[in-house]
């Protein structure tokens, strides 16, 4: 009888402690939330709270805490915290996939001589850590007797969404029989009349190239996938985008990237076009003024010419 006493008088006061459920406000709460000290009083109550704050109930080690309120278990949950910051760091150190790293490290003899060759050519050939899906699926590959490279080339086709890939193509080969080729093994998924074949422009990305960002390389389909890459940097291989109607989405590379002004900074008006088709709007003295364009900043200087 004593024990169900004291019982009942500690439920007592810890109902007295939390008071009413903050989402129901009709009984009394009894759980306190770890993360945001959310009061409720049954499940239902806690998932309710978990939905509408976005909250999942994981108490917020790092939150910080008043020297007032601070505690012994608060000093405890702090030390474990650092425990476990080594545990991890330890982990990490282990892990070989997330030790591989290009960085001051030799590379492979194969890779090396693929790379020297390769800058032969005149292309700047950079490769990924071991443990990359790009590198590991990459097919690029270097004859050391004749001294050629057979290239993996990746083909993105950007009206249709669909990516082809052609494995071991020679470096000596007409751009435009790679491309026939790819076409004819993929006449499900992409198919081009002659008018459409007329009009197909193929971009390369400028990758790793200091103040170029954003900014591609023009492919020719009548120069050889030597030819074509030569000057360029490529990251394992060549990803080539095919493009119908590339408008002003594909840059060339040594050119500003233009953008329109925001919105907010240009408000066009009815009767903004004149007859000559430049876009005009009123200036500060109600004369009209053409609207301009202003370059991206992607990390290149003014003195950039």
């Amino acid at each position: 009888m004593e024990v169900a006493i004291k019982r009942d008088s500690s439920e007592d006061v810890l109902k007295t402690r939390l008071g009413t459920c903050e989402k129901c406000g009709a009984q009394e709460a009894r759980y306190r939330c770890p993360r945001c000290e959310f009061r409720s009083c049954c499940l239902q109550c806690v998932n309710l709270h978990k939905k509408e704050f976005d909250c999942n109930g994981i108490r917020d080690k790092t939150r910080f805490k008043s020297l007032s309120q601070f505690t012994e278990l608060d000093l405890l949950s702090d030390y474990r915290l650092l425990e476990e910051a080594s545990r991890s760091v330890e982990s990490y150190y282990r892990d070989v996939s997330k030790r591989s790293t290009r960085v001051n490290k030799e590379l492979p003899t194969h890779l090396h001589k693929l790379r020297c060759t390769a800058a032969q050519r005149g292309v700047t050939l950079r490769f990924l850590p071991p443990n990359f899906t790009r590198h590991k699926l990459n097919t690029t590959y270097l004859d050391w007797k004749t001294k050629k490279i057979d290239w993996k080339v990746e083909w993105k086709f950007v009206w249709k969404d669909v990516t082809t890939v052609e494995n071991r193509i020679p470096e000596n080969e007409l751009l435009r029989d790679v491309f026939t080729k790819t076409l004819e093994a993929n006449s499900k998924n992409v198919s081009l009349n002659e008018s459409d074949l007329n009009k197909v422009q193929i971009f390369l990305a400028a990758e790793h190239t200091p103040g170029q960002n954003g900014r591609f390389h023009l492919i020719s389909l009548d120069k050889t996938l030597s030819d074509n890459l030569k000057g360029t940097v490529i990251v394992e291989h060549p990803v080539f985008q095919v493009v119908l109607d590339p408008a002003d989405e594909y840059p060339l590379i040594g050119t500003p990237v233009r953008v329109r002004e925001p919105k907010a900074k240009v408000e066009r008006t009815a009767g903004a076009t004149n007859s000559s088709g430049d876009n005009e709007q009123d200036g500060p003295d109600g004369k009209k003024q053409k609207l301009t364009f202003f370059d991206v900043s992607d990390g290149e200087g003014h003195s950039e010419s």
